[in-house]
């Protein structure tokens, strides 16, 4: 095959907007974005006139909504994102881009503090017409997948101390000097779930040393949730259910510091997993942590 780049043909499309999730078997790319709890949070979205030439002239560029683009992403990923609902953004419906330029941005604003969460909203633009070019046949239409963030949720260095009843040898990854990351995800206006990006690949999971690797307790993250009154912990729960199929739950530990501090931005907790199935006499408690958080930056 032979290219020849300044001889190929300009398209319209949308440049990457985020973090791109991938959308293997799907028509569509959806990209994740969260946005802190505000009355306008603001999303530029850049519209390209991408290959070896500029416009040649201005260039007017219609955008719209895709609904039929979610719902067979929905179709083709086995999902149930939620189409957010138009009371919650603004979109500026026209840009231009200009002759001898590249590219244009699309003011996109969304009411953040007034998203439900529990929804999974997602946003499918489209491309719908150009004055000039030929829109592209792949991103000319793209799912933006919003939520909102509370206060706690951000990435965190995480120190302390882990014991299992059932097996002495493991041990938080902190005790044999391992760099360990929390990722706090916002599930409600209260409650974050542990996630891990440097093992996990962003998974609810705990990361744990088996005592020759690393590996983490199938089923089984914390749901962690705050009293905004106080800062305390009121409840830690099992993300995979309370308990989750293998018998696995969560519990604060009542006789143990759990609090956070918004002025140093950081969480000191102590909780166990229960698991009946492997220990049998109650209470029940197989794993203890006792850690602090300390905030890095935001997710």
């Amino acid at each position: 095959m032979t290219l020849d780049p300044e001889n190929s043909v300009n398209v319209i499309e949308f440049k990457n907007p985020s973090s791109f999730v991938s959308p293997s078997g799907s028509k569509y790319a959806l990209y994740t974005r969260a946005f802190d709890l505000a009355d306008e949070s603001e999303y530029p979205i850049t519209i390209s006139y991408s290959g070896a030439q500029v416009a040649p002239e201005d260039i007017t560029v219609k955008l719209g909504i895709d609904t039929a683009a979610l719902s067979q992403y929905n179709a083709e990923q086995h999902k149930k994102y939620d189409l957010i609902d138009e009371k919650l953004y603004t979109l500026v419906t026209s840009v231009v881009i200009p002759k001898g330029e590249r590219t244009a941005v699309a003011k996109l604003k969304f009411k953040s503090s007034a998203f439900d969460f529990s929804k999974k909203y997602v946003l499918p633009i489209q491309i719908q017409s150009a004055s000039a070019g030929v829109v592209s046949g792949n991103f000319g239409t793209i799912l933006l997948n919003v939520n909102a963030k509370n206060k706690y949720d951000g990435v965190y260095t995480v120190t302390g101390k882990m014991s299992d009843a059932s097996n002495a040898a493991f041990a938080g990854l902190y005790s044999v000097g391992k760099k360990v990351e929390y990722t706090l995800e916002t599930i409600s206006a209260t409650e974050c779930v542990v996630t891990d990006h440097i093992n996990w690949g962003g998974a609810a999971y705990v990361p744990i040393w088996t005592g020759t690797g690393v590996s983490g307790y199938g089923s089984f993250s914390p749901v962690v949730e705050f009293d905004p009154a106080t800062g305390k912990i009121i409840s830690v729960k099992n993300f995979y259910g309370q308990p989750a199929s293998n018998t696995r739950s969560a519990q604060l530990n009542p006789a143990g510091i759990n609090i956070y501090d918004a002025t140093a931005k950081t969480i000191k907790i102590s909780y166990w997993m229960l698991q009946p199935s492997v220990v049998t006499t109650p209470p029940h408690i197989r794993t203890t942590w006792e850690e602090e958080w300390k905030f890095q930056k935001p997710r």
